[in-house]
């Protein structure tokens, strides 16, 4: 495996020369910011819009720094795994095809090094700008409740990371195998409902990358189970990660380039 280093820094790069240096930061941030807010004043935008007399009729619970943490894990696993599917789901066949891929194939660049280099510095990217919005959770969450420890957004966000990073190497593998970007980030969004679904069975979430999702949830929330290790989900997970990426190399390796 040769030329690692210089394919590390093209990549970071073309992520930072490129609309994926502003879109997901900035996606982040912004759930980041917004939901401390609109769990602090559920009850007053119901009452506008609803009216008083129909809000007060819905009973719900005095808004908490907890209930902001939930809603940022929820914003991670609902709605920013999308993101970075689809930031990753082109990394690969957009190159293949246009010829940039075999343009820097004809230098001594291995084809296991090219998949690596994307999936290294992709799931570096996602995991900055993921605690960047973790961070950005925690300031707004404080200033709003007045208290907000900073232990639950940051673990679950540490969680959600080796999700995403799953979610990367299944969309990188299908990046390397289809032409089509339909279909690469398809395959990646099937892999995130497959793990929703098995998620769903207790014995699977315990020791299993499908419990990944309800593993942040549980983290940003604080009602993980005190004699339920979390350590399963994440070593399975990142023995996952392994797996779909030694399996894109070896499909890259065999993929014929224009």
């Amino acid at each position: 495996m040769t030329a690692v280093a210089p394919l590390l820094r093209l990549r970071a790069q073309e992520i930072v020369r490129t609309w994926r240096i502003w879109v997901l930061p900035a996606v982040l941030v912004f759930f980041a910011a917004t939901g401390p807010l609109i769990t602090r004043f559920t009850k007053e935008i119901l009452a506008t819009a609803l009216g008083a007399g129909q809000a007060d009729a819905i009973p719900l619970p005095d808004p908490t720094a907890t209930e902001a943490y939930a809603q940022w894990a929820n914003d991670l696993t609902q709605i920013v795994v999308l993101v970075v599917v689809v930031i990753a789901a082109g990394a690969i066949n957009s190159e293949v095809r246009s010829g940039v891929a075999a343009l820097i194939l004809v230098k001594p660049v291995a084809r296991t090094a090219y998949v690596l280099s994307h999936a290294l510095v992709l799931i570096a990217f996602v995991g900055l700008a993921a605690h960047l919005g973790a961070v950005v959770s925690w300031l707004v969450t404080g200033a709003v409740f007045s208290t907000a420890p900073p232990g639950p957004v940051l673990g679950a966000t540490a969680v959600w990371v080796v999700l995403a990073a799953v979610l990367i190497s299944a969309a990188l593998l299908a990046s390397a195998a289809f032409d089509a970007y339909a279909g690469a980030a398809g395959a990646g969004i099937g892999m995130f409902f497959l793990l929703l679904l098995l998620g769903a069975v207790p014995q699977l979430a315990q020791y299993t990358p499908a419990g990944l999702i309800p593993l942040t949830n549980a983290v940003a929330a604080g009602t993980q189970e005190p004699g339920r290790t979390m350590w399963w989900p994440l070593a399975s997970g990142l023995l996952l990660v392994g797996v779909l990426l030694a399996a894109a190399a070896l499909v890259f390796r065999r993929r014929e380039l224009r």
